[in-house]
């Protein structure tokens, strides 16, 4: 078998032979004029997307401690979607209740407000299956999917940081030399509960989901520090989950096979690394690659800036923010249009 493919490279990969996903380049280019309108409106700016991480500011931990909380949540931002009928798992912290990734977040604040320090390696390695059901209790009688699983993997990023790194994730990216991709190859490769693969025609390929969003939710950190923020963040992919197709498939830039589609319809739980489930995540990468590119033209004929400031002004980590928050605001809308289930680790 060959070496494994880069994100970008399998979305291509697949794209070009997958059977039940396609792309339709005419919905991908009316998407990309009402992604041009939010540029052009200052609508994917750093400020709109720090609600995306929900960095806990208020608690004035160190730039050291938010480095180590944002690999903390991004090791376990995975899987949140529950059965149709039944309650989201939920959790309100202060004034505000949030559902899924975001009441993850949310609990782990709150667990830090609580005098936890979640942000320690020392201290969240070493917590129970009953520690970590309280801090992450639920307001609904649904807890967090895989939930021991997610118990194992913190326990797991522990025991690598305090063997490796001293306990730090700021070494990792030093180690990474402050590099975008350099940090997704480090971490996909020593921490393997990141590590998003599968084989497609005989090829391995990467998907690489949560390591590329811990690369982009550090960056956001980064700059909203006002520090540099992390090189070669614009050779980052979107990040494939299960939501995001979601929302390309409802704009019509994802075209399913009707079998396909029937499956969804009837929540069919698709094994990690299945056909069907590969296509769906690869494409989504493929078809927001073409995204940036066709926004960028329409960018250019509405003569906005130089080519330099429009690569700058929208990347595929901007897209995927930008898709991902039309999916939380239109969450109501979009309950018709059906998502791919998989119960894993690593999305």
């Amino acid at each position: 078998m060959s070496s494994t493919l880069s994100p970008r490279a399998s979305g291509l990969f697949v794209c070009q032979k997958a059977k039940n996903v396609s792309i339709d380049d005419a919905a991908v280019q009316k998407l990309s004029y009402i992604l041009a309108d939010a540029v052009q409106e200052g609508r994917l700016g750093n400020d709109t997307f720090k609600y995306n991480s929900v960095f806990p500011m208020q608690l004035n931990l160190t730039t050291k401690q938010l480095i180590n909380w944002t690999f903390l949540v991004d090791a376990i931002n995975f899987n949140f979607w529950t059965p149709d009928g039944l309650p989201k798992f939920t959790v309100t912290h202060g004034t505000t209740t949030r559902v899924g990734y975001l009441g993850m977040v949310a609990a782990v604040n709150r667990a830090m407000a609580e005098g936890k320090p979640m942000y320690d390696a020392t201290f969240y390695g070493k917590l129970s299956l009953q520690d970590l059901l309280q801090i992450f209790r639920s307001d609904t009688a649904s807890q967090m999917p895989l939930f021991e699983e997610r118990v194992r993997i913190l326990g797991e990023i522990a025991s690598k940081l305090e063997e490796k790194y001293d306990g730090c994730f700021e070494n990792v990216v030093k180690e990474a030399k402050d590099d975008a991709l350099s940090l997704v190859r480090i971490v996909a490769r020593e921490f393997p509960c990141f590590r998003d693969e599968a084989v497609y025609e005989g090829q391995r390929i990467s998907l690489y989901k949560r390591a590329q969003i811990l690369a982009a939710d550090l960056d956001l950190l980064f700059k909203v520090k006002g520090l540099p923020g992390l090189a070669n963040i614009d050779q980052l992919t979107m990040f494939a989950d299960y939501r995001v197709p979601q929302v390309l498939l409802s704009f019509g830039v994802l075209q399913y096979s009707s079998t396909l589609m029937d499956q969804l319809r009837k929540e069919h739980l698709f094994p990690n690394g299945s056909e069907e489930e590969v296509e769906m995540r690869a494409c989504s990468i493929e078809a927001v690659e073409r995204l940036v590119q066709s926004c960028r033209r329409v960018l250019k004929e509405r003569c906005w800036g130089k080519q330099e400031e429009l690569e700058r002004a929208i990347t595929s980590v901007k897209a995927d923010f930008f898709l991902w928050d039309y999916r939380v605001k239109h969450a109501r809308q979009l309950t018709s249009v059906p998502y791919h289930r998989t119960r894993c680790i690593y999305y």
